[in-house]
């Protein structure tokens, strides 16, 4: 049972890991735990050991209804116990725990609205997997059923609301620079390691026209986006060749 006095119930101070496994095998675990151990690093935090964690997601995945098809382990990390207010114990005593679900593969492509909400590129949290996910929450509710789009308070791209984002234009490959306040995602990282892609500050208005525009993360892989604010984005044979060379890890 989680403590009443949890700072990550309370604060949401810590960070968390979702994981994607394939028929029993977590997919770039190390890679999860990578980008978690650097979280902690920015938060001063305990980061945790790489076998522990692996035997903890690995142990909950198998003693879970889900040891076939896809499933999300969720790994989370929270700063422990504390007292009232703001700040940590002089030697915080972080709780880690993980969680498995349900993860079918989204079927077809997304619609993408705008949202009203402001990524705070300003913020370390816009660059971290924090448990403060709030207005990705709102941003996701707000724009349901289709994905939401989120520019940052410049104004520019920066992801949807669980995703990072791509798009074509011109025969080059684009995608928001981190200093936008971009998650420094898992799939993200995986196109960018396969194909030549530029990281541009950009307004929503380069959107426009693109040839495609497809979202990433671990759970989705690849999908394309069907339409911008209602207008009707193409399809493009890049978008299939990316998707296929990640189908492994996706």
């Amino acid at each position: 049972m989680m403590p009443l006095d949890d700072r990550g119930l309370l604060l949401g101070d810590g960070l968390f890991e979702t994981i994607l496994a394939k028929d029993g095998t977590l997919v770039l675990f190390d890679e999860h735990i990578d980008r978690m151990q650097r979280g902690c690093m920015a938060l001063g935090l305990s980061a945790p050991d790489l076998e522990d964690a692996r035997e903890l997601c690995q142990s909950t995945l198998d003693d879970s209804a889900f040891r076939t098809g896809r499933a999300a382990v969720r790994m989370t990390l929270t700063a422990g116990s504390g007292g009232r207010g703001l700040e940590r114990p002089d030697q915080p005593e972080p709780h880690i725990f993980a969680s498995v679900a349900a993860a079918p593969r989204p079927l077809g492509a997304v619609a993408l609205v705008t949202s009203d909400l402001r990524r705070n590129e300003g913020s370390p949290s816009a660059r971290l997997k924090t448990l403060s996910y709030l207005d990705n929450v709102l941003a996701r509710r707000m724009a349901s059923p289709a994905e939401a789009l989120l520019l940052n308070n410049r104004g520019e791209i920066t992801c949807a609301a669980a995703a990072n984002i791509f798009w074509l234009r011109g025969g080059t490959l684009f995608t928001p620079h981190r200093d936008c306040g971009v998650l420094d995602g898992i799939m993200r990282r995986q196109v960018m390691q396969i194909a030549k892609v530029e990281e541009v500050q950009a307004p929503r208005a380069m959107l426009e026209g693109a040839d495609a525009i497809f979202l990433t993360s671990s759970l989705i892989g690849i999908r394309s986006v069907a339409s911008l604010d209602g207008t009707p984005i193409r399809t493009h044979r890049k978008v299939e060749e990316l998707a296929a060379a990640l189908e492994a890890v996706s």
